[in-house]
């Protein structure tokens, strides 16, 4: 495949991706080989709708150099080993997808199926941090240890899927999906349960006021204000809390469930870590309560009654609430399945800090 071609590729790998729902925002990341010696590779934290061919990298498989003007994705290491263990490799795509990830925090392998995108073993990474020698030393132990498996579960990371091409790549993402799905969905669900929790609304600010939709209808309420309505009150304690600008109110049955079970939630995925917060409290749906457990982070759980996540934009919230559910998910999982574990406290808020402070600022 020519440079050009390649770097075509991996932008419409980027659009699909974002499309299928294998990943959010600016997780992930894409390459595709052009030599036997080099492959292009996604920038760190810019948004996969916005980027421009020229702003892809190109990095040596050998030692890691790269060119061009934006720095490439800090998984590159984990790209330029698949490509120098497996010659036959050409696209490789690092997705974030709900069931794989889910199935990941249990930190085994797949094992005792047959499907013909996968075979009859997917290995499991163990842990590390984003970027790092220590990922990427387990990517590569899997990968060496097991030549004719590639597809990988990172833990608590999403996965791994390698190609002959494009088309291969996404095939092995969606069986992998397929197959996570089917273990663990079913455990997830019944471990939900639960009644339906009421909508309590979106919102967002404007100047000194916010805009608060609640069953089809629209009203203006002051942040500052005092006897608002209950719902209008939580509405207006996040807006209090921080530089928010938006504001939802995140009720699926796996996000009610964990908020009628916890006090804390130690996210099981990093992702969740970096959107949401190193943890995210549960308190009853008090705004004084409200306030104070959503500082420093874009999520707080409601006692039996989901969450409220916020953010800057529409798309922070958006993201916090998919991120969420599926971190919720994550949760149920691991209260039926053994080995599953939380990310350590450390680990979460060094992702949470990373986050905030670099890879959101680029993608705003």
């Amino acid at each position: 495949m020519t440079e050009t071609a390649a770097r075509e590729q991996v932008l419409e790998a980027g659009l699909r991706l974002v499309r299928e729902g294998l990943i959010e925002r600016t997780w992930g990341n894409i390459s595709a080989r052009v030599s036997d010696t080099a492959f292009v590779i996604t920038p760190s934290g810019l948004p996969y709708e916005d980027l421009r061919p020229e702003q892809l990298a190109v990095v040596n498989i050998a030692d890691g150099s790269h060119s061009g003007t934006v720095k490439p994705s800090s998984e590159k290491g984990i790209h330029a080993d698949a490509y120098r263990l497996r010659p036959e490799v050409r696209f490789v795509i690092h997705t974030h997808q709900r069931w794989a990830s889910v199935a990941g925090t249990a930190g085994r392998a797949l094992t005792g199926f047959i499907h013909p995108d996968l075979g009859k073993r997917v290995p499991c990474a163990a842990y590390g941090l984003p970027g790092t020698q220590r990922l990427r030393r387990a990517v590569a132990a899997e990968a060496e240890a097991w030549p004719d498996c590639r597809v990988f579960l990172l833990r608590s990371h999403g996965a791994l899927c390698l190609g002959r091409d494009m088309e291969d790549a996404f095939a092995a993402a969606r069986a992998l999906e397929e197959v996570c799905g089917q273990r663990c969905r079913s455990v997830a669900e019944a471990a939900a349960g639960g009644e339906p929790v009421p909508d309590w609304g979106v919102s967002w600010r404007r100047g000194d006021a916010f805009l608060l939709e609640l069953e089809g209808e629209r009203r203006s309420y002051p942040v500052a204000g005092r006897s608002l309505p209950p719902i209008a009150a939580l509405h207006a304690a996040l807006y209090r809390a921080g530089p928010f600008q938006y504001a939802a109110h995140e009720r699926a049955a796996e996000v009610a469930a964990v908020s009628g079970r916890v006090r804390r939630l130690r996210p099981y995925l990093d992702d969740l870590a970096q959107m949401a917060g190193a943890d995210v409290l549960c308190v009853p749906a008090e705004p004084g309560r409200v306030e104070r457990a959503i500082r420093g982070r874009n999520a707080v759980l409601l006692r039996g009654c989901g969450a409220l996540c916020a953010g800057a934009t529409a798309g922070d919230v958006d993201a916090a609430r998919s991120l969420l559910r599926k971190g919720c998910t994550a949760w149920l999982y691991a209260r039926e399945e053994p080995g599953c574990r939380p990310l350590g406290q450390a680990d979460a808020l060094i992702q949470r800090l990373a986050y905030r402070y670099a890879y959101g600022k680029r993608k705003g």
